[in-house]
């Protein structure tokens, strides 16, 4: 029994080891696919590393890359959206994003909501959801260390106040990020189209009217989930049902 014992804690200890190396090796023959031209071969094992729960910002930037090259403009805009959901101060994944996003077909011309609206847009989405939450708990107990330093020297000049007084405001703004990244990637639904083209209808169904037609790339919120079907919003407002087969989530 204790050699039985032993040869299974060997075992249970190496796996993450050989699960690494097994990560490492799909990475590489991923890149070199991708290098050699082959990029259907590269999206097939980026995809398996995501499979088998191997996830960060960096695999789905190049799975973006990858999707991008062969032609897939709607799963291009999925990865590096997901990659910026990792990692939202990723450069190089918004700038692919936006140079993909140009292929639209659907241009959405979306009411700008103004000039402080888009400094908050811009502020909040420098760091993750984790990252503010993270931050927020810093804030707070250098905010409880300093409460407690003023309650023992009260007579520590101004300086004290002050830095109390910035810690409060970085406390209110990372909780109000935090809050803010959480609505947007855990609250909110994503989806994007990956057909060529998709019918938008006024109910889930090809009984009801269409009332527009997508193509591929084109980004919305998901409001409802109905007979094999989504309810969308598009960022001009439009609301209707496009077929859960030609979206994919974000």
């Amino acid at each position: 029994m204790t050699r039985i014992a032993i040869s299974m804690a060997l075992f249970l200890a190496l796996q993450p080891i050989a699960r690494a190396a097994d990560n490492k090796a799909l990475w590489d023959d991923a890149a070199q696919k991708y290098d050699s031209g082959d990029y259907k071969g590269a999206v097939e094992t980026y995809s398996r590393l995501a499979e088998r729960g191997f996830i960060s910002a960096e695999l789905y930037y190049n799975l973006g890359n990858s999707y991008f090259k062969s032609g897939s403009l709607g799963a291009s805009i999925w990865a590096y959206r997901k990659a910026l959901r990792i990692d939202p101060g990723m450069t190089k994944a918004k700038t692919n994003l936006q140079y993909v996003r140009e292929f639209n077909v659907d241009k959405i011309i979306v009411k700008r909501s103004g000039f402080v609206a888009d400094i908050w847009e811009f502020s909040t989405g420098l760091l993750s959801s984790n990252g503010y939450m993270i931050v927020f708990s810093a804030v707070w107990w250098i905010l409880g260390f300093l409460l407690f330093y003023l309650i023992l020297k009260p007579n520590t000049g101004f300086w004290t106040q002050y830095l109390l007084i910035l810690v409060v405001i970085v406390a209110i703004f990372t909780g109000a990020a935090s809050v803010t990244r959480v609505r947007n990637d855990r609250l909110i639904r994503w989806g994007v189209l990956t057909s060529p083209s998709a019918e938008i209808r006024e109910g889930p169904g090809e009984d009801f009217e269409k009332i527009e037609v997508g193509h591929e790339g084109l980004e919305f919120r998901i409001l409802a989930e109905r007979e094999n079907s989504y309810l969308i919003e598009l960022n001009n407002g439009l609301k209707g049902w496009v077929i859960a087969d030609a979206v994919l989530e974000i």
